[in-house]
């Protein structure tokens, strides 16, 4: 599948943005209730992302969106600058039928590039406790568990069912 990568400072197709979105956080959301964590809808939680995405554009975030040939949208990760020399990962989804073909793998390859230029020389990231995938990829880029990081977009409510992480650039 060919498939390109391009960061982008507006959403090329904001409803096909919105749709992935959904998919994420209903995913995000079962692996949160299944750590035993609060219940929040997909819908709820698509309507934030989409209510907020200045924190994904420039100057101070970036949205790389990962784009079959055809447009259709196969993932997406975002970049959230949380001081002038740190940023947070957020966002990274991979659509089911796009696994396997590691569009994963470029999507935290380029990000962490992005993050140097952005003169990053921290990177931060959470996800969801059980969420082994993500903290596959985590461990095998060289993140390291810690404790809650005070720039942590998610509330301190939610830190007993999160994992946090660091990793130096």
């Amino acid at each position: 599948m060919e498939t390109s990568f391009e960061f982008v400072s507006s959403l090329p197709d904001p409803a096909a943005f919105e749709v992935m979105m959904t998919e994420y956080w209903h995913h995000m959301s079962g692996l949160l209730i299944g750590a035993g964590g609060p219940k929040y809808t997909a819908h709820d939680l698509t309507a934030n992302t989409m209510a907020n995405l200045d924190y994904m554009a420039p100057p101070h975030g970036r949205l790389l969106l990962a784009t079959a040939s055809s447009g259709e949208l196969l993932g997406c990760g975002v970049i959230r600058q949380v001081r002038p020399d740190a940023a947070e990962f957020k966002r990274m989804y991979v659509r089911p039928k796009a696994r396997g073909l590691g569009l994963g793998r470029l999507l935290f390859e380029y990000r962490v590039e992005e993050a140097r230029r952005m003169g990053c020389a921290t990177l931060y990231a959470d996800t969801v406790k059980g969420n082994t995938p993500m903290l596959s990829m985590y461990e095998k880029f060289g993140f390291s568990y810690i404790p809650r990081y005070p720039e942590n977009a998610n509330g301190p409510e939610l830190e007993p069912f999160l994992v946090y992480l660091k990793r130096a650039l």
